[in-house]
């Protein structure tokens, strides 16, 4: 007969209720975390983390009672995923990784927003044409929209700057050309009294 106990430690990080678990998950014990769980998400908790990688026995109902929890937090708008990878829990889950969101490790939870993104697009590619797409080519196509995106927006800022230096040209030629008739308006009231006793001729009319 099992002895050991599960233990679970909770911990806040950011917006996410983790979930800590270490010892055996058995059968006997779903019922009792089962309320445990509800109890929080009832209480307000909608982001919920579990912390498998400590869990030396994982049961069949286990399982079970994780698909009812998600099925419960999705309900309430939240989200449930599972960290892990060790032997115990990989081999409970294997079948399952479709359904519930899984993880390695914390620092890949923390990455898994691309992930998550090429998953869905997959399953809703999936859902309209019925072709299925893999993972490594799901993020080679990625890939590929996001260098056309970077390219498209790289010409842009090309544009833009050509533009900024056309603009500047101009405004360059524009204060050239005031200076100019600021200039030349000068001259002319320098040489108006000169032209006016007769000294200068007007060669203006003169055809060569």
């Amino acid at each position: 007969m099992r002895s050991e106990t599960l233990d679970y430690i909770f911990e806040e990080r950011g917006a996410d209720l983790w979930i800590v678990l270490s010892g055996p998950f058995t059968n006997d014990q779903t019922p009792t975390f089962r309320e445990r769980i509800v109890t929080l998400v009832e209480d307000g908790n909608r982001h919920l983390v579990f912390d498998l990688e400590r869990v030396t026995i994982v049961d069949t109902q286990v399982v079970q009672l994780f698909l009812q929890l998600l099925n419960t937090v999705k309900g309430k708008s939240g989200t449930l995923k599972l960290v892990f990878k060790n032997e115990a829990a990989t081999r409970a889950f294997m079948h399952y990784r479709s359904i519930i969101p899984i993880f390695p490790d914390a620092t890949l939870l923390r990455q898994g927003g691309l992930f998550s993104l090429i998953n869905r697009q997959r399953r809703l590619m999936l859902r309209k044409t019925g072709i299925r797409i893999s993972r490594p080519v799901a993020i080679f196509l990625l890939l590929i929209v996001g260098g056309w995106i970077a390219s498209l927006f790289f010409i842009i800022h090309l544009q833009n700057r050509h533009i900024k230096e056309q603009q500047g040209e101009l405004q360059e030629l524009s204060q050239w050309e005031t200076r100019s008739r600021i200039e030349i308006d000068r001259l002319r009231s320098r040489l108006r009294p000169l032209d006016q006793l007769g000294i200068i001729q007007d060669t203006s009319a003169t055809t060569p």
